[in-house]
Order: C-alpha cells, then structure tokens, then sequence
C-alpha cells in the first residue's frame, strides 16, 4: 500500500494553514517532510533531522547577516525541507539577504503569516502523520492477517512465498541456517530477465570479507544461474529457517519490512506443519482411521466423517480428484523416497493437496474451490499427473496410477478412493496395464461394470460379434480395426498410422467392416452404440 506523501506542496496547498508564500523552485515542492521543528537559539541547528520543516520568527538572527548565513547553510547542510520564517513580528517580509543567500543553496523558503500559531502548524502535520500511521498499522495488520488465512486454508508454503514476492516483485525464498535453499518463488517478470535455463539453480555464495559485512547487516550473497544476487533474510522464530528477500535492485520498504516481521511465525508454522506430515509417514498406523473411514463410509454421519476430516486437516468442503499409486510393495526403500519425492513437486507445482498412504497404496487427493467446474478441476488434475509422470521417471517400474472424477460431498470422499481404485484394477486389454488409467477416459467401461453380466454379453452380441466370428474364421483384423478407427475420432490418417497399414488397406477394412454391420458408421448413436460393444468385447474377454 502506497501512501501520498507529506510534501512541501501538501504544506503549502492542501492544509488550513493559508496565506503561505513560497519562494523557491518548483522541484522543491515535491520534497517530503519528515517532521517540523522550531528553531529559538542559533544552537538549535543541532537537534534538526533530514527533510524536517524549520519553523522560526528570526529573531535569532535579526539584525546578524552572519547568523543568517551560518543558519541557512546549517540547514542545507542537513537537508531540510523548507525553512519558514513568520512575518510581521521580526521582519515586514522575508529579507532579499536571506533570500538571495538561501537561493546559493536552493534551499526552500516559505513566508508565513504572524497569525499562525506554532501550535496550530505543529498540530496540523502531528495529526496527518498520526493519521496516515493509523491507517499503515491497519493495512499492516490485514496484510498479515491474509498471510494467517492461508495458513489456515492449508494453501502451502508456496502460496505464502508467492504473496511475499508479489509486495517485491523479486525471490522470495526460505533456506535452512546453513543458508541451503528449500523452498522459493520466482514471479514471472524475473523468468525472461534472469532464467533462461530449464531448470533453476540457486546456490549460497561462499563468503567473501563483503559477504561477511553483508551478513552482519542480515544480508547474504546468492547465485542463481549463476547470477549473483543480494538476499535480506530474516530469521523464523524456529531458529532453523531463513526468510530470504531479493533486495539486489530495490531495498524493502519500513511497510514491507513490518508485514514480513508479523507473518516469520506464520511461515514457520508451515514448516513445522510439514515436518510434521513428514513424521507421520513413519507411524505405521497414523492414517488407519483416515482410511477405514473411506472403506466404511456408508456407516458414516456427516459429523463422524468432518471429525475424521478435521483430525487430519482434509479440507472436506473443497472440490477433489482422487489420484492412488499402487506400489510393488510398502517395505520397498522406493516406496519412501516416491512418497518423498511425490510430496515435493507438488509442493512446487504450488498445487494444493492431500497427500496420505496405507499399504502399498500411495494416495493423493488434488483440490479445487467449489466454484471451480468439474471439467476444469479434471483438466487441472490431469495435467498434475502428467508432470508428476515426467518427473517420477525412475519409479515407473514400481508403481501404477488411477484417477477418478471429481467430487464435491462429504460421502463422495469415499467415493473418489474407490474409482482410483476401480481405474487402476479395470482389465480392459489382454496387455500389460498402462501407468496411468483415468476414470473418465474408461468411462464407458465404468458403464458397463454396472450391468448384469447378460446385459454386457447382449450389447456385444448385438454390435460386433460378428466382426470377432469373421476375424476367427478368416484371420482377419476387423475388429482391431474398428477399435482402432472409434479411438481415433474416425481419422483415417491417425488409425492407418496407429496400426501401422496403408490408408488404402484401412479403408478397405472400413468397407467390410461397414457390410457386415450394415452401417454407414455416420451416426452418432450407431457410432456410440458400436464403441460400447467394443468394450464390452474387451471385458468379457478378461472376465
């Protein structure tokens, strides 16, 4: 929050204080004020500080050309913000002496009326500045408290980070004592300025004599890209964490440096919270109650399971994609490290969570606000899976994954385990499973699971049993075909080159296939019709 400054042009026009007369150039208008002072004895000069006003009747100097040199000299020396000298007492008007002699140091001069009191001056600033610190506490005050609500929100240290570089515009960073990074954002402006790599690496400096001053100032040096970068770090109340602050272009402001001070205890409960989850991995039983809720959630109140939810800090009233890894086995030093590992690129992914385990099963709920549609929220989760995928390439031989669809009650909780579940042990090729299955993507399969076992046989005997009867008797390909020819959204060009054939082989396939189905394959019911049966084909076959 910016404040307008108290100005010498605010003195001069805005306040009750009329009649001033300023003598000066214009640029001095925008010089701040610091406070005000009233100068009686010559001896006074020694107590006024940098951008304050003078006030003065000049008696201490009438009559004394040096005096008045001396003084005007004192207070350009000390920089303050305009001299004011009272009229009608002392002097008529200000003298041309003084104004000629305070024109050599471009020191502002400001004539001002015998009948302002100093208590009536003094007054008016004392109260703009009292008013204008009222109003930075309050601000200071709601800014912490944003910082509280996400803590309480279970955002994540990396919400918290992102909220602090956005007041600088610079890395927010958090760093052990040892000044090893843990934790940091990087706001987008800096990307294209300073990180051209891939992948960003920030390191500590080895101290220097000038890294050493630095530190006594609660500075410190790092790289990053090898860019050498100056930090301001504050120390958290837990004695093992720095707050770190890139200050290398711009210092922080008083209002910065007083938000940062009220939200080090707020950061530092983060990180106990986190060690804390990360304790939790080694009890075995820490989640038992947790996931005999999601397996006996029919015999659960509502109350029951917010208790349960709220003993484990699930955020129950967000939205949730249910993600489960099934390992090879528990006791598997992998299973640790992929949880680990799984646990920190989320956390910077800056993806809110729920991370859990029980048996080989790895559990990971993704969250989304309630005004957030579901499409978007599978979308979203998606595009989580594949990065965490991409980044857990040395565990795919140890683990499988299951998405489910997104959902929103308390009871539903249950149920986004059990579909994750349901997508990770659905056998719908005689292949070996694929390492990621998503509900939504098998949904037709889902579909079918909830027939009777004569209704899934009817579907596929009324679609294309005959194309598997022909494919039997002629050893032909007609029904990988046409699975191949629905998964490719009709596209010849993409099912030719899916099946590794010529378009003009594919198309004579097509032309068999659609005589001995008596279709066209144009309409959408006819299209979705057969898709079933292609799916019901493929699951009668793994019963």
């Amino acid at each position: 929050m910016k404040y307008p400054p108290l100005t010498l042009g605010w003195f001069l026009y805005q306040t009750p204080i009329d009649n001033l007369e300023f003598i000066g150039e214009k640029e001095a208008l925008n010089k701040t004020i610091s406070g005000i002072s009233v100068l009686d004895n010559p001896d006074g000069v020694n107590w006024i500080k940098k951008n304050e006003i003078i006030l003065t009747t000049g008696y201490i100097f009438y009559n004394n050309a040096e005096v008045q040199k001396k003084i005007i000299a004192d207070l350009h020396a000390i920089d303050c913000t305009a001299f004011c000298i009272k009229v009608k007492r002392f002097f008529d008007k200000i003298p041309e002496t003084i104004i000629e002699e305070a024109a050599k140091y471009r020191l502002p001069l400001v004539s001002v009326p015998f009948y302002h009191g100093y208590s009536s001056i003094i007054s008016v600033i004392n109260q703009s500045f009292m008013e204008q610190n009222i109003s930075k506490q309050q601000y200071i005050l709601n800014e912490a408290e944003k910082f509280h609500e996400l803590f309480l929100k279970k955002e994540g240290i990396m919400k918290i980070l992102e909220r602090i570089s956005g007041y600088t515009d610079s890395i927010a960073m958090v760093t052990t004592t040892a000044h090893v990074p843990i934790y940091y954002h990087i706001p987008t402006s800096k990307y294209g300025e300073l990180f051209q790599l891939h992948k960003i690496h920030v390191n500590p400096s080895k101290v220097s004599n000038d890294d050493g001053a630095n530190e006594d100032r609660g500075m410190r040096i790092f790289y990053c890209n090898d860019t050498r970068l100056t930090f301001q770090t504050f120390l958290l109340p837990d004695k093992r964490h720095y707050l770190c602050i890139d200050v290398t272009k711009k210092e922080l402001n008083e209002t910065i440096m007083e938000i940062l001070k009220q939200v080090l205890s707020v950061i530092a409960l983060e990180l106990s919270s986190m060690q804390l989850h990360a304790k939790a991995f080694a009890q075995k039983n820490y989640y038992d109650s947790f996931f005999y809720m999601l397996t006996d959630i029919k015999n659960k109140s509502i109350e029951e399971i917010q208790l349960i939810c709220d003993t484990y800090s699930f955020p129950c009233h967000l939205k949730r994609v249910c993600i489960t890894l099934e390992c090879e086995s528990k006791e598997n030093k992998l299973f640790r490290s992929l949880y680990n590992a799984i646990n920190q690129k989320l956390i910077q992914l800056n993806q809110k969570y729920f991370l859990c385990h029980n048996e080989n099963h790895i559990v990971i709920f993704l969250l989304y606000s309630r005004q957030t549609p579901n499409v978007e929220a599978i979308s979203l989760a998606n595009q989580t899976v594949i990065q965490l995928s991409d980044s857990m390439k040395d565990y795919h031989s140890f683990f499988r994954l299951g998405i489910s669809r997104c959902h929103t009650s308390y009871a539903s909780i249950a149920r986004a385990y059990e579909e994750s579940l349901q997508t990770l042990h659905l056998q719908t090729s005689s292949g070996p499973p694929p390492l990621i299955s998503s509900y939504t993507r098998q949904f037709a399969y889902h579909l079918l699971t909830q027939l009777t076992s004569y209704e899934v046989r009817k579907i596929y005997e009324d679609t294309v049993s005959i194309l598997v009867a022909h494919d039997e008797e002629n050893k032909s390909e007609l029904f990988v075909t046409l699975k191949a020819y629905l998964e490719q959204s009709l596209s010849l060009t993409d099912t030719a080159q899916k099946l590794f054939i010529h378009r003009n082989t594919l198309t004579s396939r097509l032309t068999t296939i659609k005589k001995l189905l008596c279709t066209e394959l144009t309409s959408m019911e006819e299209i979705f019709h057969l898709y079933m049966g292609v799916c019901a084909a493929q699951l009668l076959n793994n019963m």
